[in-house]
């Protein structure tokens, strides 16, 4: 995953007055951490391998249900490289995002895990079967699922099938205002999803490397007491 520190933390967590008034209700109510950690502990960010769907020997994702092979290849081409530039120019990250690789995450806590956009139902198979997700909270604005051509109606049609909530919680790629102001109602549903207990949550953008990211440590920073103050370096 990709550090979120480029858009614009930790000012991203200056939401407004009534929003933090809201938030600190909530966790003047909450006995402890949900994720149940021991006092004092020093959370850190511990990647798991990146998931990826089944590769062909060419590197390419095996799908089917593709109906082209001469010109959709070079069409997502084309659309991942835009997309990368207007990230690395947008949010100054070095990071890019694969498309074509399938969906990728990583494992945050033991019941928070932060990926890219499922592109197909068989993706909320694997998600449900493989990591054990009960729910997703879904970051995307529309524009962003059509620019992929991702059929979102087909993933939460599965979703529904395999009984995992489905939420959406839109904020503006490559957009810090957007995302501050938008970060109280995705951290209000994270809190939700896991004070429900069902099974760990997938919370995703569409690379997985802006939005998604700054959900989840806005989550751990509010309810958890994740300290997100850089260290001072030990040459200075």
């Amino acid at each position: 995953m990709g550090t979120v520190s480029n858009i614009g933390f930790p000012s991203v967590f200056r939401v407004p007055l009534d929003s933090q008034q809201a938030l600190s209700k909530q966790m003047k109510n909450k006995s402890s951490c949900c994720f149940m950690v021991p006092p004092n502990h020093n959370y850190s960010i511990r990647p798991s391998p990146i998931r990826c769907n089944k590769l062909s020997e060419s590197g390419i994702e095996e799908n089917p249900t593709t109906t082209s092979t001469s010109k959709r290849p070079s069409k997502n081409k084309d659309r991942m490289e835009e997309y990368n530039i207007a990230m690395k120019r947008m949010m100054r990250n070095p990071y890019e995002y694969h498309h074509d690789l399938g969906m990728n995450y990583t494992l945050i806590t033991d019941n928070l895990i932060v990926g890219s956009q499922p592109q197909k139902p068989e993706d909320i198979d694997h998600l449900k079967k493989e990591e054990g997700v009960a729910y997703i909270l879904n970051l995307q604005q529309d524009k962003d699922v059509e620019y992929w051509g991702v059929d979102l109606q087909s993933i939460i049609r599965r979703c529904r099938e395999l009984e995992i909530s489905h939420t959406r919680r839109p904020a503006k790629d490559f957009d810090p205002d957007s995302l501050r102001n938008g970060l109280p109602k995705a951290v209000s549903s994270l809190d939700w999803a896991f004070s429900e207990g069902k099974g760990r949550v997938y919370v995703h953008c569409t690379a997985g490397l802006g939005r998604a990211p700054a959900a989840a440590i806005a989550y751990l920073f509010w309810f958890c007491d994740m300290n997100v103050s850089p260290k001072p370096s030990p040459y200075l």
